[in-house]
């Protein structure tokens, strides 16, 4: 189950990061997942439930988007997502190549309460 190795390690960057910035503690993670990642949405919030435990992270909440495949249609130049392994332009109908995309791991955003003057501030931290 490889949900469970990624959420301990968005819960350890974020942990980190988090102690950087000074945060008591992390309110939430947004991260964007790549369908060809083969990650398991409910896998992957179970995981980080059991990861977060005694973490900064611990009462936090998991973001995820999903990402596709974007194909490039040569005929008319029309870029599209790839769902349901549909390779079928929207646009004119044509069959299409020129992939990219739908492998991102990225751990976008971390929001966190800071320990300062205005306490129970919410920061916005960048990972």
């Amino acid at each position: 189950m490889h949900e469970f190795a990624i959420a301990q390690s968005l819960v350890e960057a974020a942990s980190a990061e988090a102690q950087r910035a000074g945060a008591r503690r992390v309110i939430a993670l947004h991260c964007r997942i790549g369908v060809l990642r083969q990650v398991n949405d409910v896998l992957l919030r179970e995981a980080f439930v059991i990861a977060r435990a005694g973490t900064r992270c611990e009462a936090s909440e998991l973001r995820i988007d999903k990402t596709y495949m974007r194909a490039n249609c040569q005929p008319c130049n029309h870029e599209f997502a790839i769902r349901d392994w549909d390779w079928t332009c929207p646009h004119c109908g044509a069959e299409c190549g020129g992939l990219s995309g739908g492998d991102e791991l990225e751990l976008i955003s971390i929001e966190a309460e800071v320990d300062d003057e205005y306490s129970g501030v919410e920061e916005h931290l960048s990972a």
